[in-house]
C-alpha cells in the first residue's frame, strides 16, 4: 500500500498520463471473437496480418553447451538465437519466446520482424522450456524453476548484447518483451536488471503473459482431463476416433479443406471446441514431458525414476516407455513432486514449498510492478485461456499501463495488424 499521500498523488497522475486506448477499434474485423479456444488455436487470418516493408530472416548466433551432454540428447547441444541489426543507431528489443517456442518459431519471427520493420535492433531468444536451452544451457538437471532460469537467461542475454556491440551494433536504448511465458519472464528480467544494471532495460512489454504459471498449467492440463484424456491409451482411442471419422465418412472430402475459411472447413470434419481443447492440452503436455525426460537423463543414478527404472541411455535407445509415462505427468506433479524435491536437496536447501510456488506467480512481484508501472506495458485478451478471474482482477488493479482486448484467446490476436501497431505505440508512449 502507498503510505504517503504525495506519493499516491504522483502515482495517480502517472496513471492518468497514459493515453486511453479505444479497444472498440482494435481488430474489428477479427472472425473468432466468440471462442477463446478457437482464437488460441487458429490465431488470425493471414489477410489481417501486419504487412512488412522489410521482412528478413535473422543472423543466427549460438551458445555452445556448458556441460557434458548425454548421447541421447546430443542433437540439442547448442542454443541458437536470432539477431536483426539496423544500419544506424537504434533501440534494441529483446524478445523471449513463449512456452516450448524457439527464436525462429512463427510468432517469434513475426514479432521480431515487426520491431525490425519499425526501426529496432532485435535479439530473439528461445524459451527456457525448449530442449536446446534445457540440454545445452540449463544449470539445473531438472529444468523449469523460473527464478534460476531468469538468472541464467539474464547472463546469456548480457553476453549476446556484448557480442553484438563488439560486432558494431549501435544501441540507443533497450527494451524487453515476450509472449506467453516469455512475457512473464520479461518482467522478471526487468526486475533483475534493476538490481544488476548490466543491460539497462528501460521498459518491458508483456504480451498475453500468465499471472500464475501454476494456475495456467492446471487449466491446460484440465483440457485433457475433462475430455477423458488421462494417459497414452485414452489419447490413442481419441485419435483413432478422429481419423476413422475422416477416413470412413464419405461426406468428408479432404480436398474441400479451405485455408481461407478454416472454421467452416473444420466444421465439415466435425472438429469443435472439445477437439481444440485436447490439442492445446496435448501440446503443453509434450513440453512438460520433455523437461521430465531431460531431467531423468541428466540425473543418471540420482534420477527420480518417474519415467523408467533406467539410469543411463545410449544414443539410439528406445524411449517409448518414457514417452508414455511422461505424457501422464502434469506440470503440477512435475513441479511439486520432482522439481521442488530436487532443488531442495541439491540447489536451494532453505527453499520452502510456499516460496517455491510463489516464484511462479507475478503477484509475488507486485511491489516492483507498482514502483515501475510507467515502464511496464501489459497487453492481453480478457478471454485468454490462461487467465482466471482472479488473474484478470490482478491485472486490472495492478498494471496501470495496460490494454485488455475482450477477445483473441491466448496469443491468437497478436498476429493482427492492429495489435502490431498497438504494441509499438504503447511501448513508445512517454
Amino acid at each position: 500500500m502507498l503510505k504517503k499521500l504525495l506519493f499516491a498523488a504522483i502515482f495517480a497522475i502517472s496513471i492518468i498520463g497514459f493515453s486511453e486506448t479505444d479497444i472498440s477499434q482494435i481488430a474489428a474485423d477479427y472472425p473468432y471473437k466468440e471462442s477463446a479456444i478457437i482464437s488460441t488455436v487458429l490465431g488470425t487470418p493471414t489477410e489481417q496480418y501486419y504487412k512488412f516493408k522489410h521482412a528478413k530472416g535473422p543472423k543466427v548466433k549460438r551458445f555452445k553447451a556448458t556441460k557434458k551432454i548425454p548421447e541421447i540428447l546430443r542433437q540439442w547441444s547448442t542454443y541458437d538465437y536470432g539477431v536483426w541489426e539496423q544500419k544506424e543507431k537504434a533501440p534494441l528489443m529483446i524478445i523471449i519466446s513463449g512456452t516450448g517456442s524457439t527464436y525462429n518459431s512463427g510468432l517469434s519471427l513475426y514479432l521480431a520482424n515487426i520491431f525490425y520493420d519499425k526501426g529496432y535492433n532485435v535479439i530473439s531468444f528461445s524459451s527456457p522450456t525448449t530442449m536446446p536451452y534445457i540440454v545445452s544451457q540449463d544449470k539445473n538437471k531438472y529444468a523449469g524453476y523460473m527464478k534460476d532460469e531468469t538468472d541464467n537467461m539474464y547472463d546469456l542475454i548480457t553476453r549476446a548484447i556484448s557480442e553484438e556491440k563488439k560486432d558494431g551494433m549501435k544501441i540507443s536504448k533497450t527494451y524487453v518483451s515476450g509472449y506467453s511465458l516469455g512475457g512473464f519472464q520479461s518482467l522478471l528480467l526487468q526486475e533483475l536488471d534493476a538490481e544488476k544494471k548490466k543491460i539497462g532495460i528501460e521498459k518491458s512489454l508483456l504480451l498475453n503473459s500468465p499471472i500464475s504459471i501454476l494456475t495456467s498449467t492446471k487449466k491446460l492440463d484440465n483440457y485433457l482431463v475433462k475430455n477423458g484424456i488421462f494417459d497414452v491409451k485414452s489419447l490413442e482411442k481419441y485419435l483413432d476416433n478422429i481419423f476413422s471419422k475422416i477416413v470412413n465418412d464419405d461426406s468428408i472430402k479432404l480436398n474441400e479443406f479451405s485455408s481461407t475459411d478454416i472454421s467452416a472447413s473444420l466444421g465439415k470434419f466435425n472438429l469443435g471446441e472439445k477437439d481444440f481443447e485436447i490439442l492445446t492440452g496435448l501440446l503443453f503436455r509434450f513440453y512438460s514431458a520433455n523437461m521430465t525426460f531431460a531431467g531423468e537423463v541428466f540425473s543418471g543414478n540420482n534420477a527420480y525414476g518417474r519415467l523408467s527404472d533406467k539410469k543411463h541411455y545410449k544414443r539410439f535407445d528406445s524411449v517409448t516407455k518414457e514417452f508414455q509415462e511422461g505424457f501422464s505427468v502434469s506440470f503440477e506433479e512435475y513441479a511439486t513432486e520432482i522439481l521442488y524435491p530436487y532443488l531442495k536437496k541439491y540447489k536451494h536447501p532453505d527453499l520452502t514449498l510456499n516460496q517455491f510456488l510463489a516464484d511462479f506467480d507475478l503477484k509475488n512481484h507486485k511491489d516492483f510492478i507498482e514502483k515501475n508501472n510507467k515502464n511496464i506495458v501489459f497487453i492481453t485478451s480478457e478471454n485468454d485461456i490462461l487467465l482466471s478471474k482472479k488473474d484478470l482482477d490482478f491485472i486490472k488493479n495492478t498494471f496501470s499501463n495496460k490494454v485488455l482486448v475482450p477477445f483473441g484467446g491466448h496469443t491468437g490476436l497478436l498476429w493482427h495488424n492492429d495489435m502490431a501497431n498497438l504494441m509499438v505505440e504503447k511501448l513508445e508512449e512517454e
